[in-house]
């Protein structure tokens, strides 16, 4: 008989994303062909999520398998990408991390090694590249701003904690949490990894939670109903003011025979 065991780590990183208020979602269940199918004959799935008349995200997987790439456009056909891209390692791993702007990379972009290790950091602006950063240097320089960030920090200063610490957290998942259906019938386990936004009043939309590792869609998307609907946290605290704190939740879901 199997049982069903989470664990979850509490641990956090700054990160971004982009607030807007999720109205449709569509699954599309796709041949090897790219053609649409019945769920029973796909190797492949799309989630097409509006948030509003110029926003959509299109997540695509494997089916049984983890995510491959994201993307948010302007438009209804996903034509004009318009925000965060993320492509994925067959592993479920990020293996590039940036953003459009109509259509064109802006900004700095991450690129990762199979394993997940930082291997450059790229910056476009309006499409065009204009400088490139092996990991060392891009570690190095990220040091040296933290370095400098925590000697301007008060005692006053805190990130956002959820309530009742590592304890709570868990208390709260065992509560909450319910492990797939499909994904206890395949023997799908993994670690997922959420980047989410806590705002100042410490509540995560649910359009600021988003897959950093991926596993599967349907344990994807529990990871993302737990962060959404979990409990106020405590809001991250800079100088006396409530300001919003990017951060990373691993959320380890593992099946054991006994």
């Amino acid at each position: 008989m199997k049982w069903l065991t989470v664990l979850a780590l509490l641990g956090a990183l700054p990160h971004w994303s982009v607030a807007q208020t999720r109205q449709k979602e569509n699954i599309i269940y796709l041949d090897d062909n790219g053609q649409p199918v019945k769920e029973k004959k796909a190797s492949f799935l799309e989630q097409v999520i509006q948030f509003d008349d110029t926003l959509w995200e299109y997540n695509f997987y494997r089916k049984n398998g983890p995510r491959i790439t994201s993307v948010r456009s302007s438009d209804a056909e996903g034509k004009v990408w318009n925000g965060r891209f993320i492509a994925y390692s067959p592993f479920g791993r990020p293996d590039s991390i940036g953003h459009y702007t109509q259509g064109l990379r802006s900004g700095e972009w991450s690129y990762f090694t199979l394993t997940g290790r930082l291997l450059e950091l790229r910056f476009y602006k309006n499409g065009v590249l204009y400088w490139t950063k092996d990991s060392v240097t891009a570690k190095h320089e990220a040091d040296s701003a933290k370095a400098v960030r925590d000697s301007l920090r008060s005692p006053s200063d805190t990130d956002a904690a959820f309530p009742g610490g590592s304890a709570g957290w868990l208390h709260y998942l065992n509560k909450t949490l319910r492990y797939p259906d499909d994904a206890v019938i395949n023997d799908i386990r993994g670690t997922v990894v959420v980047s989410f936004l806590v705002d100042t009043t410490g509540h995560v939309p649910q359009t600021d939670a988003w897959i950093y590792r991926s596993v599967c869609f349907s344990i994807d998307q529990e990871a993302i109903r737990i962060m959404a609907n979990s409990p106020a946290w405590a809001p991250a605290m800079l100088k006396g003011r409530l300001v919003k704190s990017y951060k990373r939740q691993p959320i380890v879901f593992s099946l054991e025979s006994r």
